[in-house]
């Protein structure tokens, strides 16, 4: 049996929409906070949770907070991948928790490095090397981890429109990163008719590299959903939905093969089978079936 998860986003998805999701599905705030706890991060990180309505429907909403935010503290360093992978690896974190947090900040270099026309060791990382973005992108490792999310799925990602700021300035939604990201890998886009930035660089590294695919749900036995919570407000509700469930490998069947006949039932199997008539004349007879025919015409 393995355990399935659909991301469904009409509205986007972003890290802490996923973050949001997975403590409404079950994940315990505390058990984030504790392995969060283990990074070597230069600043205290508090994770919260409230429950925000979007359109009338309830939904979780994560808050990543730091001290720089409130002004009590500088804000993190400029980071190089290099640094964001030695502070990761660093930390005691499940297995597989490390390895996806890993993977998806590599990938974000790799886009990155091809937009910019750099190697992905020399990318700077401005809003995705941010503590927050860290915070977000290993804490849904982390929630996965702890569902036993044997694979992932995703949906098709909407592209919003519209322009975005960012430390290079204003840039047009998708920004570039998401663009690329998308590109790397085959993702389906459509247009939502939603203004702004619905699929910001860190939901979709988490995406493109944690889906197995993208597309409709998976056949699967549907067991919890989870709601996260996105900032703003949209004409839809903007709700990242976090679909779980198990689908068990069917059993197989006897197949017969073109060549093998049917059996036969067990009352006609043992009857015995008339020999095919030979066309063709008739052998002649044998003598004593010769001398019979003669006497019985006396």
């Amino acid at each position: 049996m393995k355990t399935l998860a659909f991301l469904d986003c009409p509205t986007g998805i972003s890290g802490d929409m996923c973050l949001g999701a997975l403590v409404s599905a079950g994940v315990p705030l505390s058990y984030l906070q504790a392995q969060i706890d283990r990074l070597n991060l230069p600043e205290t990180v508090k994770l919260t949770a409230a429950i925000a309505r979007k359109n009338g429907i309830a939904a979780t909403k994560v808050n990543v907070g730091l001290p720089h935010e409130t002004g009590s503290g500088p804000p993190p360093p400029l980071r190089h991948l290099r640094d964001i992978e030695q502070i990761i690896t660093a930390a005691d974190l499940p297995a597989r928790a490390l390895a996806w947090s890993v993977a998806i900040f590599r990938r974000l270099a790799q886009a990155e490095g091809a937009i910019h026309g750099i190697e992905p060791q020399q990318v700077h990382f401005h809003e995705v090397g941010a503590t927050d973005a860290i915070v977000d992108i290993v804490g849904t490792c982390l929630g996965l981890d702890w569902l036993n999310v044997d694979e992932l799925h995703c949906a098709p990602l909407p592209t919003g429109t519209g322009t975005v700021r960012t430390a290079h300035g204003r840039l047009p939604v998708p920004a570039p990163a998401v663009l690329k990201l998308m590109e790397m890998a085959q993702a389906p886009i459509y247009n939502a008719g939603l203004a702004g930035e619905l699929v910001t660089p860190t939901g979709a590294a988490i995406a493109t590299e944690l889906a197995a695919q993208f597309g409709e749900p998976p056949s699967f036995k549907l067991q919890k959903v989870g709601l996260g919570a996105g900032t703003k407000d949209l004409t839809l509700p903007n709700i990242l939905r976090l679909w779980l469930g198990t689908t068990t490998p069917p059993v197989s069947t006897p197949v017969h093969h073109a060549h093998q006949a049917p059996s036969l039932p067990a009352k006609w199997a043992a009857a015995p089978q008339k020999a095919p008539r030979q066309s063709g004349p008739e052998p002649p007879p044998t003598q004593a079936a010769a001398a019979e025919a003669a006497a019985a015409e006396q």
